[in-house]
């Protein structure tokens, strides 16, 4: 699967996904937000970003897309289980990501040893 990843998303969720296989395209610092859903829709990659400007500009705006998954703040002592959790995620819900304006709670993502 294809991920366009925001610049907020921290280098070990950007590996993990790597790793599994996916294409990874980071976003350029500073890059404005209009411009990095233009460049994940062309690449038909999904969005993996913390900023919560592109809920207003999907949901609100109906900006096209090809998928948006937004993180909330991560602490560094759980980027491992967040990562595992996010691969689960894509892998066992990959034929809606793109296809669908679902969001997921953060019981989905987050381990459940995570509060």
């Amino acid at each position: 699967m294809k991920f366009w990843i925001d610049e907020n998303i921290p280098k070990d969720i950007r590996k993990a996904l790597a790793q599994a296989g996916h294409t990874i395209q980071k976003s350029p610092q500073r890059t404005k937000d209009p411009v990095i859903l233009q460049a994940a829709l062309e690449a038909k990659a999904v969005l993996i970003t913390r900023d919560q400007d592109f809920e207003r500009r999907v949901f609100i705006e109906k900006r096209p897309c090809a998928g948006v998954i937004w993180l909330r703040p991560i602490p560094t002592r759980r980027l491992e289980g967040i990562a595992i959790k996010l691969l689960e995620l894509i892998e066992t819900q990959e034929h809606i990501l793109s296809t669908s304006g679902r969001t997921f709670p953060s019981e989905h993502v987050l381990p459940d040893s995570v509060t």
